[in-house]
């Protein structure tokens, strides 16, 4: 659907600690809502031009993990967490388990 950007941007951290949804962006003529994917709740509402640009900047205010894929060399960026233990390489699609933490 052209209409909707949706991502994984947890509704948790932007107004509801105990929803599960995902925020995603619904653009209705010139105006966009971000809107949960869960509970249905509207958490803001822009001009559609800004919509991107919005959804950006409500993305960098989370915590942001980072980790290089040993079989490409890709840095693969993981908004909202703060570590990662695995994952599948956004570059070449490979799993790709990291080191457990220390502690």
């Amino acid at each position: 659907m052209d209409n909707v950007i949706a991502t994984t941007l947890p509704h948790a951290d932007f107004g509801d600690a105990d929803c599960c949804g995902c925020l995603n962006g619904i653009i209705i003529g010139d105006q966009a809502q971000i809107v949960c994917n869960e509970c249905r709740a509207i958490i803001r509402t822009v001009a559609a031009r800004e919509l991107q640009q919005t959804l950006t900047e409500m993305e960098l205010t989370l915590d942001v993990a980072s980790a290089k894929c040993p079989h490409c060399g890709a840095v693969n960026l993981f908004p909202g967490f703060s570590q990662m233990l695995a994952f599948t390489c956004r570059e070449c699609g490979e799993a790709v388990q990291l080191a457990s933490p220390e502690g």
